[in-house]
């Protein structure tokens, strides 16, 4: 029997749409659009809630309160940019300057514990090659002024898609109860098959990389701050450039603790010694024990209740298979698949979906929340 793609498709309609939809996801991963795709998400996610709310609650039009909302978003960016950055380049262009410095007293330090314990040489002498200038940045010496160029491309990069995310996300809350309502009217159209196997699950998937995303970044937030006051006690400068690491680092769970840590440690056994370091790493211990006991069960939801060693698996293989929105996205995206797909559960009440994931009505609730 001759073989007939069109009843292939037929048969096996659901697994050709979601097959189409996370091949189109990967084509933007792909040519270097999601980037752009989640800025500009995460952005509308972010204000589309304070605008709906002001609309309702006062009889200015929406669309004045979308334009007031991201013009105070755009000057508390540039205030940011103007007064923040160049402080921040010019720490981080001493942080460079002394980094040699930095890690010759490292090595001296190791080849004192070293001497000390004998039984421990083998292992420092490993510690040791690493600390090499040359192995930390993974290229020679001479190469370093093409790496500070291809990094200030990479910047310009983030900074132009931020600008455009920010550009198009204003235009979508703009108009968006008309394109909503266009939205939905798919389920009317040829569209209807599509439509009815992805709309409330893909609804749903947005809500949750949106809330764990926003209670990543008030994490990092908060661990940013109490960071900052650590160093400034303990006199670890610049407080500015470590401070911006930790943030940036916070919005990648688990993983993140130990990236931001490293910078601090060094700075700190080059400031005094081992022994500032040691208060260092006790600072660094205290304030993620806040965030561990304090913070995560009142900021993250019950949902992202999930162990440090699943968390480091899902961030591995995330960055493996997407780089470094795959370890941003991993753990949102694992506990929807886990506890929506499989499990069948509601997203905010944890239990048992209660209407099938093809449910238009549910659409409608979603799109309004």
């Amino acid at each position: 029997m001759a073989f007939d793609i069109a009843q292939l498709l037929r048969t096996n309609k659901t697994l050709a749409i979601w097959a189409a939809f996370f091949g189109l996801v990967w084509l933007t991963s792909y040519y270097g659009l999601f980037g752009l795709v989640f800025t500009t998400y995460i952005l509308c996610f972010l204000f589309s809630g304070p605008i709906e709310q002001l609309a309702a609650r006062t009889r200015w039009p929406r669309s004045l309160w979308t334009t007031a909302i991201y013009l105070i978003f755009l000057a508390v960016v540039l205030t940011i940019i103007s007064s923040v950055v160049p402080k921040i380049g010019t720490e981080s262009a001493a942080f460079l300057k002394k980094l040699p410095d930095t890690l010759e007293t490292l090595r001296k330090h190791l080849d004192q514990w070293a001497w000390l314990a004998p039984d421990m040489a083998a292992p420092i002498s490993k510690v040791k090659d690493y600390l090499a200038l040359e192995a930390l940045v993974g290229v020679k010496a001479e190469t370093l002024f093409a790496l500070a160029v291809n990094s200030l491309n990479q910047v310009t990069t983030y900074v132009s898609t931020f600008l455009l995310g920010t550009l198009f996300s204003f235009l979508i809350m703009l108009d968006f109860p008309k394109l909503r309502a266009k939205t939905i009217s798919l389920r009317d159209s040829r569209l209807r098959d599509i439509y009815d196997v992805t709309a409330r699950s893909v609804v749903r998937f947005a809500i949750v990389v949106g809330m764990g995303f926003r209670a990543q970044m008030m994490i990092a937030g908060v661990n940013t701050v109490l960071t900052a006051l650590g160093m400034y006690l303990l006199g670890i400068q610049p407080v500015g450039l470590l401070s911006t690491v930790v943030f940036f680092c916070g919005l990648i769970p688990v993983l993140g603790t130990f990236i931001s840590s490293a910078p601090i440690v060094l700075v700190a056994v080059n400031t005094v010694g081992p022994s500032h370091a040691l208060w260092a790493i006790v600072m660094i211990i205290v304030v993620h024990t806040i965030e561990t006991y304090i913070l995560n069960p009142r900021i993250v939801a019950a949902m992202f209740k999930i162990s440090p060693l699943v968390t480091l698996i899902i961030l591995y293989v995330g960055h493996k298979l997407f780089g470094l929105w795959g370890m941003v996205l991993g753990v949102p995206v694992s506990v929807f698949i886990f506890r929506y797909v499989i499990l069948g559960q509601d997203l905010e009440t944890g239990k048992a979906a209660p209407c099938p994931p093809c449910s238009t009505e549910a659409v409608k609730e979603g799109g309004r929340g």
